[in-house]
């Protein structure tokens, strides 16, 4: 074997161990009978012990530096850079943190579920405190010089972006957005009315009915179910768990359909993406995605630039007919038209188009001032709710429906709100693109296009860098508006 060929094996092999992780991490969040709670974080905080053991070793660094000097194509070289970047991040963090955020993490998201079905803060309070604690630890010590824990944690999920260029793009968007929400809400207004009296998009829709909908509709925008599952669980999310096993899931509400629908069709987006990378670099840092901002990218693309358009429902909507009999009285354009309601939502991830980056705004912010020391846990409920005030005009009635909606901080994920927002500016990019290259005449030839200019590219580049070659331009906030005024608007 060469170098190249020794460090390939050591990077799947270890691999194999976070897809155990994975896989644990999938299980408590759908199957797991809660009288396993202690054990399995126990169990995952051993395994990232060892993953954590395998991502610093010297052995590794040993064969990355012998790979190195024997590099023979431009894949080699960037696989050995990106192995020596995650090498340096993983040696900032010691295994004792690891550990305990691991363990921490396992238990708050568990604590979390069962809060959020509660309504109860007062419950979660004391595992989202270690949490915090823990990742202003983390961010810290992943801080770039002169920089603060929060651009450390940031630093994961977008690389190059710091707390002050993210500030600058939300307010941005803030300058523009309020008052464009207001005008799509006003002259909705008429056919918000209406839709308020079609007494079938109340439903009842059945669980079991809504389950084998949505996994028509996966399987519609191209979603490979022998390599794939989909699933319930509090908080629609995706996971791959290795190549070839890739896991989405939904929440059901029998009252009302849109949620599960198109939390679906977001989830589907990021699984096509993960079923689309080249699997002869599985397992390596250079055959995963390229940031958390083209992942999100991916999944507002379909959920929305496709799912809420007419032509989709053209096709699929005796799908939704033939499984719901209140449908009778709904028609094609009602069910359109009730998509693409704008209002003032509480929850983000059943909010609309031109709403949604508000949502991510508040939690940009908030998420920032906890971790900084700016607020403290037990003042979150009442942050949230005045911002949502502020923000959008409404207060949640419950923190249920408020600051515990999310699995994100549960699950230590500090810094990976923001690349919502950019995903959904990429996400019209790259569909404009698309669009100008003759490729969004059918679901099939959208996601070839999108295979071709981004899932296969891997990590091979950057964010800014993978979107110019896309789209000829540099990420941009211009399609992503003009997209809303012409939708919403004309």
């Amino acid at each position: 074997m060469t170098a190249y060929q020794d460090l390939l094996k050591y990077l799947q092999e270890t691999d194999h161990l976070f897809s155990a992780g994975r896989l644990l991490q999938w299980d408590q969040e759908t199957y797991m009978p809660s009288g396993g709670e202690a054990t399995r974080a126990e169990v995952l905080s051993t395994l990232a012990k060892m993953m954590h053991s395998r991502a610093t070793s010297a052995q590794l660094a040993d064969l990355a530096g012998q790979a190195q000097a024997l590099a023979a194509s431009g894949d080699e070289t960037r696989q050995i850079e990106l192995v020596h970047r995650d090498l340096e991040r993983a040696r900032k963090v010691p295994s004792r943190l690891v550990e305990e955020m691991t363990r921490a993490t396992s238990l708050a998201q568990q604590t979390w579920s069962r809060a959020k079905k509660d309504r109860d803060f007062k419950a979660f309070q004391p595992f989202l405190e270690t949490v915090v604690k823990l990742k202003r630890e983390e961010g810290s010590l992943l801080a770039p010089v002169g920089g603060t824990a929060y651009d450390g944690l940031l630093s994961d999920y977008e690389r190059g972006m710091n707390t002050a260029e993210w500030t600058t793009l939300f307010d941005e968007l803030e300058a523009e957005l309020p008052a464009l929400v207001s005008e799509i809400v006003n002259q909705q207004k008429p056919t918000n009315q209406r839709l308020d009296g079609v007494s079938g998009l109340k439903g009842p829709f059945p669980k079991d009915a809504q389950l084998e909908v949505c996994r028509k509709l996966a399987a519609a925008l191209g979603y490979d179910f022998q390599r794939g599952r989909l699933d319930v669980s509090a908080h629609p999310f995706s996971e791959t768990v290795h190549a070839g096993d890739s896991r989405i899931t939904t929440r059901l509400d029998e009252s009302e359909l849109t949620g599960s629908v198109y939390s679906t069709l977001h989830e589907t987006g990021h699984a096509l993406y993960e079923q689309g990378l080249p699997e002869d670099l599985a397992g390596t840092p250079l055959g995963i995605y390229c940031s958390m901002s083209v992942h999100e990218s991916q999944s507002r693309l379909w959920e929305n630039l496709v799912g809420r358009s007419e032509a989709f429902w053209q096709e699929q909507w005796s799908v939704l007919q033939s499984a719901f009999p209140c449908f009778a009285s709904v028609s094609q354009a009602d069910w359109l038209a009730h998509s693409h309601r704008v209002a003032p939502t509480f929850v983000r991830t059943e909010s609309d188009e031109a709403t949604y980056n508000l949502h991510v705004l508040i939690r940009f912010r908030l998420e920032k001032a906890l971790v900084l020391g700016d607020l403290e846990v037990a003042d979150l409920p009442g942050a949230w709710n005045e911002a949502y005030q502020k923000m959008l005009g409404i207060t949640p009635p419950h923190d249920g429906l408020g600051c515990l909606q999310d699995v994100h901080w549960s699950a230590g994920l500090f810094g990976y709100f923001p690349t919502y927002t950019l995903g959904n500016l990429l996400s019209t990019q790259l569909y404009h693109a698309a669009e100008k290259a003759g490729s969004t005449s059918d679901r099939p030839t959208l996601l070839n296009w999108l295979r071709q200019n981004i899932h296969t590219k891997a990590r091979r580049f950057e964010t800014p860098e993978l979107i110019l070659q896309a789209t000829g331009e540099k990420p941009t906030a211009k399609y992503f508006l003009v997209h809303l005024r012409k939708r919403y608007l004309g």
